[in-house]
């Protein structure tokens, strides 16, 4: 009987020790939500900032690292697309310049080719309809996978594109680089 019991015991502590395994997992995703990862490639979405487009609308920048998990050379353009969703319509991309004096735009790292295990800071820009929630849908251009942020401008601050350091708004990486160039 005695034995029975410690059994009976060991195997309630071994369901109890499972299930608080279980419940750290998920803890642990809910962590890294702003992890989307796709077949060729992940993203990590790491901040959003209101910006005035070039007719002075305001603009939800969203600021992504991707990664080309990929065996080739691959752009952001052309292994995903991304739809952004307020108030059940979609908006329209929105033309944000790095300066006034330059016709670079904030996204134009999107088309750049990022090697395999690569990593490069991108942009996307969305003209706003006001400042509620939108929702931003990454979906695979050539798959079945896709995934969603959801961001409230009206948390975000504001930044502007003209005076500042370039590097900071297309999406080039120093480490990239070459010296010699």
């Amino acid at each position: 009987m005695k034995q029975s019991k410690m059994r009976i015991l060991c195997l309630l502590l071994t369901a109890v020790m499972l299930l608080s395994l279980t419940a750290c997992g998920k803890d642990k995703k809910e962590e890294n939500s702003n992890v989307m990862k796709f077949d060729d490639c992940e993203l990590v979405y790491k901040s959003a900032c209101i910006m005035d487009d070039f007719d002075g609308n305001d603009a939800l920048v969203v600021t992504l690292d991707f990664t080309n998990t990929s065996s080739s050379n691959e752009s952001y353009l052309w292994t995903l697309s991304e739809t952004a969703i307020q108030n059940g319509e979609e908006l329209e991309i929105a033309t944000v310049y790095v300066s006034e004096d330059s016709f670079d735009t904030v996204i134009d790292s999107q088309f750049d080719d990022v090697a395999p295990g690569k990593t490069l800071e991108v942009k996307s820009a969305f003209v706003l309809k006001d400042m509620s929630k939108v929702e931003v849908t990454f979906e695979e251009s050539f798959g079945s996978k896709s995934n969603k942020i959801t961001i409230d401008p009206s948390t975000l601050s504001r930044e502007e594109a003209s005076g500042s350091d370039p590097s900071a708004f297309t999406g080039e990486d120093s480490s990239e680089t070459d010296p010699s160039e």
